[in-house]
């Protein structure tokens, strides 16, 4: 049970004249019997006013409610009535609201922290926890600020309840065990050759022959998978304003992950003569320095690539005849900030995908799902010949989105969730160990999460629309290909050993590749490529 306390002050254009007074009474009788009973099946779920007092041209008003009224639905609703009824009868109007000494009263033990935006103070006394809150404005009680914290607060209980536990793992299907070729690690054999280099954590530069190697993987993706089910190519935008980070939910749930541009504070280059100056002196880059010539962040790096997809589509009408659509994107990196836990190409700051999104009717999402799913079996099994398994996970776009989703004996895939699709690398141990599988891909049906918060319409009134989308790191099919079947073609399957040609020259200088066995490696390994055809 949940109970509300405070005092609403309302600021009026005049003070009411001593022989009005009177009507104040019968105003309030009227709003505890009839306009503040609205909504309530029971009196102690509706909201009610205990005590005013007038000073001047404001009016206090003590009010304590349950669940159903809450305490500032209740503020706004006597707003209106106050409004009406003062103007009618007195020619004054209300000009402003705020609450004030607010409490919220809740029948259990809350882990409650008063870091939470607009709470003051947090106690608990005989088994319940009562808030505090911060005086709200009325633009802060329209937004609705406490709807949202409650909304908060219970997320962060779930969230406890979990033990900490950001995501539920069930494996679904796996691939039959299948003998590696190879068990050397990738990461430093490329490193080592020379065909990679650190640019800065969790960045490299990637050189002319495995730029070959990873760009050929992405047209074998398209040409087995997405060609044959109607996906057609756009282009996404790669740096998204705050907004849609909060309609997507990520700006909740993934914020720690993100990485953040901002503008120059001014276009003239006179403007940051100081800053030029500075750098021209040190010969170097300050940053904390830079912090006085840069606005606060407006926009976040593409994080999960599909954000502008659902954007596109906000606030439009869909013709019927129109759906399914069904685009991908590979045009641009996306960003992620994976602190310790960097290490060659497996897990990277600056990483690129392919990007997979759908939006239709129910049926259809589901569908073009499954075959989606067909495809990837097959393309996993048949054209590369890896060892996979894949597991239904906690949904990602919750996750994504700071939300928990009760956790269910029975899996429904058929249902709004995601599927993890993940490789084994031998390099890192027995298959049987947990840490020694990489997640290369995933699979969404997001039901109506983003078609709600972007306000997506179906033609027919009566009908919803779902999303779905699909995104696989190409550094990381990569990766995991090479680390179950190495660099001599002879190991690879036939349709990979026949669609990648070639690649062109390594680089070579005095120094580089750095050692002297790196650049034996290379040349061990540019002998076994010299098997495929060429250009």
């Amino acid at each position: 049970m949940i109970k509300f306390h405070g005092y609403a002050e309302y600021l009026l254009s005049d003070a009411i004249p001593e022989d009005k007074k009177s009507i104040l009474d019968k105003a309030i009788n009227e709003l505890n019997n009839d306009f503040l009973l609205r909504g309530a099946k029971k009196r102690d779920e509706a909201a009610r006013i205990t005590s005013f007092k007038l000073s001047r041209n404001k009016l206090i008003l003590e009010i304590e409610s349950g669940s159903r009224v809450r305490l500032h639905h209740a503020a706004l609703r006597i707003k209106n009535y106050l409004s009406n009824m003062l103007g009618k009868n007195m020619r004054i109007g209300v000009r402003g609201l705020r609450l004030y000494r607010s409490r919220i009263t809740i029948d259990s033990i809350l882990h409650v922290s008063t870091q939470l935006p607009f709470v003051k103070n947090v106690y608990t006394e005989n088994s319940k926890t009562i808030i505090e809150l911060k005086d709200l404005s009325e633009s802060d009680i329209k937004r609705p600020i406490i709807d949202r914290l409650l909304k908060l607060l219970e997320f962060k209980e779930k969230k406890l309840k979990w033990g900490g536990k950001i995501e539920h793992w069930r494996l679904i299907r796996e691939s039959e065990k299948k003998e590696p070729k190879f068990r050397d690690d990738p990461n430093i054999i490329l490193e080592k050759i020379g065909w990679i280099k650190r640019y800065a954590p969790g960045q490299w530069l990637y050189t002319p022959p495995i730029t070959h190697l990873i760009r050929s993987f992405e047209k074998l993706f398209y040409m087995e998978v997405l060609k044959p089910l109607g996906f057609i190519e756009a282009i996404y935008p790669k740096i998204n304003p705050l907004e849609i980070g909060v309609k997507t939910g990520h700006l909740k749930g993934t914020v720690h992950q993100m990485m953040f541009a901002s503008q120059p504070i001014a276009y003239n280059p006179e403007d940051l003569e100081e800053w030029t100056d500075l750098v021209t002196v040190l010969d170097e880059a300050p940053a904390d320095e830079l912090r006085k010539y840069v606005k606060a962040p407006s926009y976040f790096l593409c994080f999960a690539q599909c954000e502008p997809f659902y954007w596109f589509f906000g606030g439009e009408i869909i013709d019927i005849d129109k759906l399914p659509m069904k685009w991908f994107d590979r045009s641009g990196p996306s960003f992620r900030w994976e602190s310790g836990g960097l290490r060659g190409i497996e897990r990277l700051v600056e990483f690129h995908r392919t990007e997979i999104t759908w939006i239709g009717e129910p049926e259809q999402v589901i569908e073009i799902r499954n075959q989606l799913l067909e495809k990837y079996r097959y393309f996993m099994d048949k054209i590369l010949d890896l060892e996979w398994r894949w597991a239904w996970v906690t949904p990602w776009f919750l996750v994504h989105a700071g939300e928990i989703e009760e956790e269910t004996e029975e899996i429904d895939i058929n249902q709004p969730g995601t599927i993890d699709f993940e490789a084994w690398l031998p390099y890192k141990g027995d298959r049987e160990e947990q840490n020694t599988w990489l997640e290369i891909g995933n699979i969404s049906i997001h039901g109506t999460k983003y078609t709600s918060s972007f306000k997506i319409k179906h033609q027919v009134k009566d009908k919803i629309i779902w999303t779905g989308c699909s995104g696989f790191g190409v550094e990381r099919w990569l990766l995991s290909f090479l680390a179950q079947k190495g660099f001599d073609p002879d190991n690879w399957p036939k349709r990979v050993r026949e669609f990648i040609t070639r690649p062109p020259k390594s680089v070579r200088t005095v120094t580089y590749p750095k050692t002297k066995e790196g650049k034996q490696l290379l040349n061990e390994i540019e002998e076994l490529l010299s098997k495929l055809p060429g250009d």
